[in-house]
């Protein structure tokens, strides 16, 4: 956004807190935008002065603004040196605490520069996903049923014992816009409105309470569980179909990978595919014929997951499509991940993973499909992985 860039290139080509000599100026920059922070020091050049101004160069979204006057001081109600967030919603006012270190400073904005309930849209998802808080509580409650202003009140009123912790988020689930995240969470809109926590660490995981009532004292209960490590991730899975297993390319989800992928008799293939990547369909009929190549030996297993609608503790994906080797032979194996632009070569040499298994003639026929697949883009390989993709190659 444009105010973003002009803030941005005031904090680099200007100094990182304005000066501010009276009233007015003061008054003039909490006006100016939804956050403000401003130091009071009656010595400019005092130690926590200059911890303040290291903080203040360290962020680059929020207007910084410093001042030794004394009718500033008179105006705010400071007795004594501080520094106070100023914020156009919920209190209005944060008044730091405690011992004045640039961390301690960052921190203390961190936790209050964001509405106890941010609602996701395109304008704040930025600064959703790029804040500190990486565990995040959503609730999907759509703007036209009746009691919708008690729920929110409800998702707010649990919101302020977890601040700096857990980041609440409200989405309307009736907005077209985001129908894509009910759909990564397993919901439809008639089963809103729902909870669902996540977390955007190394590995994205989700939560969900085991009740669905609403009220703060629910939200607040399931939020300190998950910070007690009490609550097990939930993993979404579709019913099995009665016919998974009668097509040359088996269908896995959820509940039947576990018994599938890790069976100790079987060396098995799977695509991780999402149905609306187009990626995904253009591979499609290549792994129809790499399954109908292999639907008649009994210990290898060609399958397929949408990866949209199941989710398994020993595999995540990041990215579709996304193709994993289980070979047979006892422990939980998983030969490192493909994706969709390995070279054919490479491509088949994961199925004759077993060195005594046949090569078939008709797998040949797959080879001038994969090129027409391939792109320039390179996989990415494990660390070391390069002598061994070698050694398979030339074993070809």
């Amino acid at each position: 956004k444009a105010d973003d860039i002009v803030s941005w290139l005031k904090k680099r080509t200007g100094p990182a807190a304005a000066t501010l000599s009276d009233a007015a100026a003061a008054e003039a920059l909490v006006e100016s935008s939804d956050v403000v922070v401003i130091g009071f020091f009656k010595d400019s050049a005092s130690e926590a002065a200059k911890e303040f101004l290291l903080a203040a160069e360290a962020v680059d979204d929020i207007p910084f603004g410093i001042s030794s006057s004394a009718d500033v001081f008179t105006k705010y109600e400071l007795s004594k040196d501080g520094v106070v967030l100023f914020k156009k919603f919920d209190e209005g006012r944060n008044n730091f605490e405690g011992d004045l270190t640039k961390d301690n400073l960052l921190n203390f904005i961190k936790s209050n520069s964001l509405p106890l309930v941010i609602e996701f849209t395109e304008q704040t998802a930025p600064k959703i996903f790029g804040g500190e808080i990486k565990t995040h509580i959503l609730l999907f409650l759509p703007k036209s049923v009746s009691d919708y202003q008690e729920k929110l009140d409800n998702f707010k009123s649990a919101a302020g014992n977890f601040k700096g912790k857990i980041l609440f988020i409200f989405i309307d689930s009736d907005h077209s816009d985001n129908q894509r995240i009910l759909e990564f969470f397993g919901l439809k809109k008639e089963e809103c409105p729902a909870v669902r926590l996540i977390t955007l660490e190394e590995e994205m995981t989700k939560y969900k309470p085991d009740s669905d009532d609403l009220t703060a004292d629910k939200i607040k209960e399931f939020c300190n569980k998950f910070l007690e490590g009490k609550i097990k991730p939930h993993l979404m899975s579709q019913d099995l179909p009665d016919d998974w297993d009668k097509q040359p390319v088996k269908v896995l989800v959820g509940k039947n990978f576990e018994e599938v992928a890790f069976d100790e008799n079987k060396n098995v293939f799977v695509e991780f595919y999402a149905p609306w990547c187009g990626h995904c369909k253009q591979l499609a009929p290549i792994w129809d014929k790499l399954g109908e190549t292999y639907r008649d030996h009994e210990n290898i297993v060609i399958a397929k997951m949408d990866s949209t609608a199941n989710e398994v503790e020993a595999v995540k994906i990041h990215s579709f499509p996304t193709l994993k080797f289980f070979p047979a032979g006892s422990g939980r194996n998983v030969r490192r991940q493909l994706t969709w632009e390995v070279s054919d070569v490479l491509f088949c040499a994961w199925v004759w993973i077993c060195p005594t298994h046949p090569k078939p003639a008709a797998v040949c026929n797959l080879l001038q499909d994969l090129e027409d697949l391939e792109t320039d883009e390179e996989t990415d390989l494990e660390e070391g992985d390069d002598d061994e993709q070698k050694m398979q190659k030339d074993e070809l």
